[in-house]
């Protein structure tokens, strides 16, 4: 029978975009179970992770079935101050996402229930909330230094002019192969179905990007010091672009995964001269 452990499997846990989510990879190979929720609230308690919504009240994971049919996810979550989880992948990776950026899902989950009764798009549902979505399913988060070249490779990207922003200053990218104090500029991935999907990954496949500014000392910490460092201010960042009502899925920057540097092996020139993938953007 068809399990979430032959599921499990099929992730390649080597893969740089992982990096953020290892050691809870690493603790599910070494003891992982079913009911997912039930193993994922025993991993945060003995891992010292605190997990807390946006008004500092404890969460939890919980069955899928605790979620009544007609309520909202995210305000079953508001309400009950629960994590409605399925032994699938696509709630394995976003259980992910929360052991790492537990500040910031809390703060997707705020703005979603400030907006949770405005539904006045096709789909139900406003352009905040539509944003909140792209980034929670699909989003990167793109440090980069406060220092000019830094500065260059966000603005460069924002301008959808790929070989000033992957290629031309690819040596300033994190390189976990080659550490340097010459890096400027790396990758976190955040979305939880983008993460699913790279399980398969493709060329064309293309996350949505905020980008955060750092010091130039935060390329020499530990993972788990960026990581830390990192939520904190993602958290106030989202808080402060997702607390205007006109916050847009257009503000996030569209990016193909592969692309990254060091995401991918053979990133030559042709690699990113494929006009499929990386395609001509227009800015309001």
């Amino acid at each position: 029978m068809h399990t979430f452990f032959d599921d499990f499997h099929t992730i390649d846990q080597t893969k740089l975009w992982l990096s953020p989510y290892l050691l809870i990879h690493q603790a599910f190979v070494n003891g992982g179970n079913v009911p997912l929720h039930a193993w994922l609230n025993d991993y945060f308690v003995d891992n010292k992770i605190i997990l807390n919504n946006y008004q500092d009240k404890p969460l939890i994971f919980s069955h899928q079935n605790d979620l009544p049919h007609g309520t909202a996810y995210e305000q079953f979550i508001g309400d009950f101050h629960k994590i409605p989880t399925r032994d699938n992948l696509h709630d394995w990776f976003g259980a992910c996402v929360w052991s790492v950026f537990g500040r910031a899902k809390a703060i997707l989950n705020k703005h979603h229930l400030r907006h949770i009764f405005v539904d006045d798009t096709q789909n139900k549902r406003n352009r905040v909330r539509d944003a909140i979505t792209v980034f929670d399913e699909n989003g990167i988060v793109l440090a980069v230094s406060t220092e000019q070249i830094g500065q260059q490779i966000a603005s460069r990207l924002y301008h959808f002019d790929w070989q000033h922003s992957l290629v031309a200053p690819r040596q300033y990218w994190h390189n976990p192969d080659q550490p340097n104090n010459q890096t400027h500029a790396q990758s976190f991935l955040f979305g939880h179905a983008l993460l699913e999907q790279l399980i398969n990954p493709r060329k064309n496949l293309c996350g949505h990007t905020l980008v955060v500014s750092v010091q130039a000392e935060f390329f020499g910490w530990t993972m788990d010091e960026k990581l830390a460092y990192l939520d904190q201010l993602l958290a106030q960042q989202l808080d402060d672009w997702l607390g205007r009502d006109d916050a847009t899925p257009r503000d996030l920057q569209p990016l193909p995964v592969l692309g990254i540097p060091y995401f991918w092996a053979n990133q030559d020139d042709e690699f990113y001269q494929d006009t499929s993938v990386f395609r001509a953007g227009r800015r309001r």
